[in-house]
């Protein structure tokens, strides 16, 4: 399901059935890694958010 628009990204979800209970994040895990794969596979590159961090030097005003 097409659930949202991010802030960077296409947000879905993905809703599956297992018959048991116990595999739930053995079947997780090995779906992230089928997607990840058919990404890579189609050039489809997954954007991250970027942060700029500025650093004050010690004889700033504001710093102790």
């Amino acid at each position: 399901m097409f659930i949202a628009f991010g802030e960077s990204s296409l947000d879905f979800e993905l809703r599956v059935f297992i018959r048991d209970i116990d595999y739930t994040l053995a079947v997780a895990s090995e779906l992230r890694f089928a997607i990840k794969k058919a990404l890579d596979e189609a050039d489809i590159e997954i954007p991250f958010p970027q942060r700029d961090v500025h650093l004050k030097s010690p004889g700033s005003a504001g710093t102790i």
